[in-house]
């Protein structure tokens, strides 16, 4: 006797393998792959260009291009088989990676790119292209946003004696300056500031002339928006 339960899971199948199952050709397969490949490397292009202005690393890019291919050929498989998938989600949920991303914008394309598998394996290849120009032109529209450098840290070594003329002088160089922190021993003194000023390789020169003054300036690597 067929019941409800019966019903309903014969329907789910039969749906599921109308929907997908009979349209999954090498045909399908070699236009997928085509445009997931041309998209990629569309990928590697704007990742390659968003690098010249930071560290850019080869290996990130095309380990890229071969995340966003296998996205949609796992995406594909899955879509050909309903017991197949199932199996195929229980092996990847014990999947994990162990490398750190050390740079927001690597995990803004990681994501990229596995959108644009994900997509392209569900054969929505209009809508990959216009998410990929979308996101092309808020990327560089946001890069183009003007920011203001943070501003540098003064450390300075010099007797105790000496801290007043080194504080005039940094007050002359800067637009702004403020101690962070001071530390004494022994008469001499280390001091940190925080400064903002245009010529710190001047700043460097004057400070250096000073005697018993050893001087260094560290760079902020992070913006601070305008």
């Amino acid at each position: 006797m067929t019941t409800f339960k019966d019903i309903l899971k014969t329907s789910f199948i039969e749906s599921f393998d109308g929907a997908w199952g009979g349209g999954i050709t090498f045909r399908v397969i070699l236009i997928s792959m085509a445009l997931t490949i041309v998209l990629a490397l569309y990928l590697f292009l704007i990742y390659r260009l968003i690098g010249r202005k930071n560290f850019y690393n080869m290996n990130f890019n095309l380990a890229l291009v071969g995340m966003t291919v296998a996205t949609a050929a796992i995406v594909l498989t899955i879509q050909s088989n309903l017991m197949l998938s199932l199996g195929m989600v229980g092996a990847l949920s014990i999947v994990r990676y162990r490398s750190a991303v050390k740079d927001p914008m690597d995990l803004f394309f990681l994501f990229w790119g596995v959108a644009v598998g994900i997509m392209c394996g569900a054969r929505q290849f209009l809508l990959a292209a216009t998410v990929s120009f979308i996101l092309t032109v808020v990327l560089f529209i946001l890069s183009h946003v003007p920011v203001i450098l943070a501003p540098y840290v003064l450390v300075v070594n010099c007797r105790e004696e000496d801290l007043e003329a080194v504080k005039d002088l940094v007050a002359c160089q800067c637009r702004y300056y403020k101690v962070k922190s001071s530390y004494l021993s022994d008469g001499k003194m280390r001091v940190i500031m925080e400064i903002k000023t245009k010529s710190q390789d001047e700043l460097l020169r004057q400070l250096g002339k000073m005697s018993g003054v050893a001087v260094s300036i560290l760079t902020y690597e992070g913006d601070i928006v305008g």
